[in-house]
């Protein structure tokens, strides 16, 4: 069977619709279009802000408004900020859904465009000319603006993703018939930006020794890089570099970049990068979340923001753990087995909610309206205040300000054998609070739903790791409502 024939033709569509159809014309459309509403948006931030400081607070009226110094202010803050919207565009375009969270990218990029502005102003003498509290306001304001923009960019571009409207990368497939049909069919690529260009079945290309035969190859390959693909997928049951090596020679002459996907449906592989160890070069398939810089980080910001939690909240401990010994007998605080970093167990402290005192090897979850919990206890546990005195777990190291929900053992034994992912959970620090919590994902895991969606956010957590990250989390968890839902 010819290329001709297995291939999927795309027909030839005006520039503005290619943004949606991954040519590479389009693709740079829609980053500039990306880029043009970020960059304006930061640019009215500034200029708004500005203007409406004068105008209502000092009583400039607007024809004595220093238009002209603001305008450039604006309009070179909305440059620069529009060309890291753009670059982030491209790499949201490269990386799909995959992609961390926005705040940190956002942020930075803000604050970098932001800087370097005031830099040049400063350098060029011009900085006296404008207000610090204005701008200063301008700054601040933009942050959820901008992060709250990107979040919507992306929103809406995810769901153009999963309609198939939007694709941002051309690919072509070859492989095995069965392994080609498994991979497209499982694969769902136009949900997530891909467009299929053409396929080629190597059963049809072997020759009388079980070798593909070179000069469908090269068709194949030729046809692909007219119909726009930047990538060939190989998908096979084994990686064997001698056993590719009719397609790397058929191929080469080619400007396409040549992958390999394992077909791997009871062990799932996913490849991240290529290492170098020692002379030699190695497939990583998995890495550690955190670099040591990384562990650094969070680990100072464990370290100082718990112990002035302690240090502050001392008498609101106190006044916490006489309410509780005058509403019920037993001791203020309790420990339980649970857990942790590396699947280590260890004992967690919590303010006692609860008439019993399980130990955490064999327990029974709180649900909601549960007569185990005390008068108080409701409402200690309703606001997460029983929560606090893990910021002992976090100073000593046992445990980190975000991350994971750590589980009682009986729970983490039966949520393991539940389902698969579940244990992959440990490989960062368990958290007094995390990312499925300020989702809705807390309390009780009752059902498949819960626990699959709670894992779920926690390993996009795990992959998505920055200390901005952990910051917007803490964020959400003392302000957002929804960090609460469920809280019983």
């Amino acid at each position: 069977m010819s290329t001709t024939q297995n291939s999927k033709r795309i027909e030839h569509r005006p520039f503005i619709e290619a943004a949606l159809h991954g040519t590479n014309a389009g693709r740079l459309l829609y980053c500039s279009i990306v880029s043009l509403i970020e960059g304006s948006t930061s640019a009215i931030c500034v200029i708004s802000t500005a203007f409406l400081y004068h105008y209502i607070i000092l009583d400039v009226q607007p024809a004595s408004f220093s238009w002209s110094t603001y305008l450039v202010f604006a309009a070179t803050v909305g440059i620069i900020y529009g060309g890291f919207a753009a670059a982030a565009c491209s790499r949201f375009l490269d990386f799909g859904q995959q992609t961390g969270a926005t705040l940190p990218s956002s942020l930075v990029s803000w604050t970098g465009a932001f800087a370097t502005v005031l830099f040049l102003t400063f350098l060029g003498g011009y900085i006296g000319d404008l207000s610090r509290v204005s701008l200063t306001s301008g700054y601040l304001i933009g942050i959820p603006v901008l992060i709250g923009m990107r979040n919507l960019i992306r929103s809406v571009s995810t769901s153009r993703m999963r309609s198939g409207e939007l694709t941002f990368q051309r690919v072509a497939v070859v492989g095995r018939r069965i392994d080609v049909v498994g991979f497209l069919l499982n694969g769902h690529l136009s949900h997530y930006g891909y467009r299929l260009t053409n396929v080629l079945y190597l059963d049809d290309t072997l020759d009388g020794h079980g070798i593909p035969r070179e000069e469908p190859l090269a068709d194949f390959a030729a046809d692909a890089m007219r119909l726009g693909a930047s990538y060939v997928i190989f998908v096979g049951d084994n990686f064997s570099v001698s056993g590719m090596q009719p397609l790397f020679a058929a191929l080469r002459r080619f400007a396409l970049n040549f992958a390999y996907a394992p077909v791997t449906p009871q062990t799932p592989l996913n490849f991240v990068d290529v290492v170098a160890i020692g002379p030699n070069n190695a497939l990583r398939f998995m890495r550690k979340p955190l670099s040591d810089a990384g562990v650094f980080a969070k680990r100072t910001m464990d370290l100082v923001l718990s112990g002035l939690g302690l240090l502050v909240l001392a008498p609101f401990f106190l006044i916490i753990a006489a309410i509780i010994r005058l509403d019920s007998d037993g001791p203020v605080f309790y420990r339980q087995a649970r857990r942790g970093f590396n699947g280590d167990i260890f004992m967690i402290w919590k303010f006692r909610t609860m008439s019993v005192m399980e130990s955490g090897w064999d327990i029974r979850q709180a649900t909601r309206g549960d007569a185990r919990v005390t008068r108080v206890g409701r409402y200690l546990r309703a606001f997460s205040i029983d929560e606090l005195p893990q910021l002992f777990n976090v100073f000593v190291g046992e445990m980190s300000l975000v991350g994971p929900r750590p589980h009682a053992v009986s729970h983490d034994n039966e949520l393991s054998s539940r389902l698969a992912t579940y244990a992959h959970r440990q490989r960062i620090k368990p958290g007094i609070t995390g990312w499925a919590q300020v989702n809705g994902f807390r309390g009780e895991t009752s059902t498949q739903e819960m626990i699959e969606g709670r894992t779920a956010h926690d390993l996009y957590y795990i992959d998505n790791w920055s200390l901005f990250l952990d910051v917007w989390i803490v964020i959400l968890t003392i302000f957002s409502p929804t960090a609460r839902r469920n809280a019983h």
